[in-house]
């Protein structure tokens, strides 16, 4: 990792990564979404979307259905 590369902490692991390795999210109501622009987002890494235990713990701070959830996480990694 570069000096002064921009980093950005994974709300799971807590690790920072730089910012391109990183998936970015936020809250609508009660759906977690694509980060928009514009409010509030959080990041995470590919080895807490790729973690069952992980997920678990994010469903429920999310709450979120569990295999939606997943499937939502696996898309936003293919797609970009």
């Amino acid at each position: 990792m570069l000096k002064n590369s921009p980093t950005r902490m994974c709300i799971a692991c807590r690790g920072r990564f730089e910012k391109k390795s990183l998936t970015r999210l936020q809250q609508k109501e009660e759906h977690i979404v694509p980060f928009q622009g514009v409010g509030r987002s959080f990041y995470l890494c590919r080895d807490c979307i790729n973690d069952t235990k992980k997920i678990k713990g994010l469903t429920k701070r999310f709450r979120q259905n569990e295999e939606h959830f997943v499937k939502f996480l696996k898309e936003q990694i293919e797609n970009g």
